[in-house]
């Protein structure tokens, strides 16, 4: 090949790449008009305790209100949910990750109504995503609920994702590392066990002041200490749960944290993460199976010792 096929077949792949580029549809600049389908039951395993709901289409969250979320006395907005709830179905992808089709992000997180309420209270008409603004490198806006598992329903709930009804400060090498090969698993897991129902949140250590992200003028948003997530599975045996709790605040990276950004759940050990589900009630306040008319403080200090094994045509994510 010489110099000017070599350069006509690179402007040609280039050519191509951005036809392609430009057929992949962008998120609008405002949510889609959308609710949860009636097949998904999305609060099937939610806690009990319920602020301010917000229907998501691939989620449902409750968003904290005035109240003493970390023991201090003192009334505060956290400015963004107490837990999130998904159920994510099994999805057989034409393509080597795993993922389905997805339209381009938003360039800036949906402005809701529903936080008007925080607004009003710090006097402020600042975005939450402008309190983000220039710590991204630190700290990220952190989905509770993955957009990917979204974009199995339909690309217009993956857009829909990109709420901060739907979101916390979490830590970029959490968020950009471990957390990302737990989600995976997590919609790994669902393809292999054909749905699954999570629970994820933040958590905020009591009677320690809050650590805000946000300039002068602009909405503190409260950095957790620490995030969970449950996944419950059904089966003839009853519900099988497995319960995690990871640190989001430190000063090292913990060496379980990195494995550069690899979305492949297999190069990940969750096992050091594992926790009962009444540890995550003893760290959040919340209860789990609260309807429920029986005693299950014994089911709920079990803790899982491994996690599920997958078969490899259900694995989602890949390595870069």
């Amino acid at each position: 090949m010489n110099r000017a096929q070599l350069l006509f077949a690179v402007l040609s792949f280039v050519s191509v790449q951005q036809s392609f580029a430009q057929e992949v549809p962008k998120c609008p600049s405002t949510p889609y008009l959308i609710v949860s389908p009636g097949e998904y039951d999305h609060t099937r395993y939610a806690p009990s305790q319920q602020e301010r709901l917000y229907d998501g289409g691939s989620f449902f969250a409750s968003i904290d209100g005035e109240d003493d979320d970390n023991g201090d006395g003192v009334s505060d907005y956290l400015v963004q949910p107490t837990w999130v709830a998904s159920h994510i179905k099994a999805y057989q992808a034409d393509r080597p990750s795993g993922y389905a089709p997805a339209f381009k992000r938003p360039s800036t997180w949906y402005r809701l109504k529903v936080f008007d309420e925080e607004r009003e209270h710090f006097k402020s008409k600042k975005r939450i995503d402008d309190s983000y603004r220039g710590v991204g490198n630190t700290w990220n806006r952190g989905h509770l609920a993955q957009r990917a598992d979204a974009n199995r329903i339909a690309p217009e709930y993956g857009c829909n994702t990109h709420v901060f009804a739907n979101a916390v400060p979490q830590r970029a090498s959490l968020n950009q590392g471990i957390w990302l090969g737990l989600e995976n698993y997590i919609s790994s897991l669902a393809n292999q066990r054909g749905e699954v129902w999570i629970v994820t949140g933040p958590i905020f250590s009591k009677n320690t002041k809050l650590e805000t992200i946000g300039d002068a003028g602009e909405i503190p948003v409260p950095i957790p200490d620490q995030v969970f997530k449950v996944v419950f599975m059904e089966s003839d045996a009853g519900v099988q749960v497995l319960s995690f709790i990871y640190d989001n605040k430190y000063d090292d990276t913990p060496p379980e944290y990195k494995s550069g950004r690899c979305q492949s759940d297999l190069r990940y050990d969750h096992t050091p993460f594992l926790v009962s589900l009444a540890d995550v009630e003893r760290a959040t306040g919340l209860t789990f199976f609260g309807d429920v008319d029986q005693d299950l403080s014994e089911f709920k200090e079990l803790r899982a010792s491994r996690l599920p094994a997958l078969e490899a045509d259900n694995h989602v994510g890949y390595c870069l």
